[in-house]
């Protein structure tokens, strides 16, 4: 999910833009770069965050069209792999 997300983001207008304001050294463009990283951010942490509202819906389906098969729901934690390596994380007995 986050890969075809991130797929989908890499070959965006935002991303040619953050790299070419990267790359030049005029200050002004740096407002893209800043907007790009959090959205990586945001999809790093989980794709449910960057998928709000109805272009959110209609991105999810295209997505899930892309991938195939069955998709587990948006908001599932399978789709955030940092939040699913928490279960194995040693909590010093609490557990």
């Amino acid at each position: 999910m986050q890969k075809a997300l991130y797929d989908e983001f890499s070959k965006s207008q935002a991303a040619e833009e953050a790299g070419e304001a990267v790359s030049a050294e005029a200050k002004p463009g740096q407002g893209h770069v800043f907007q790009s990283l959090q959205y990586l951010r945001k999809l790093c942490n989980h794709p449910a965050l960057v998928l709000d509202g109805e272009e959110g819906k209609r991105r999810w389906g295209e997505v899930v069209k892309k991938i195939g098969g069955t998709v587990p729901p948006v908001h599932d934690l399978s789709h955030a792999p940092k939040l699913e390596a928490l279960r194995y994380v040693p909590l010093c007995g609490y557990l």
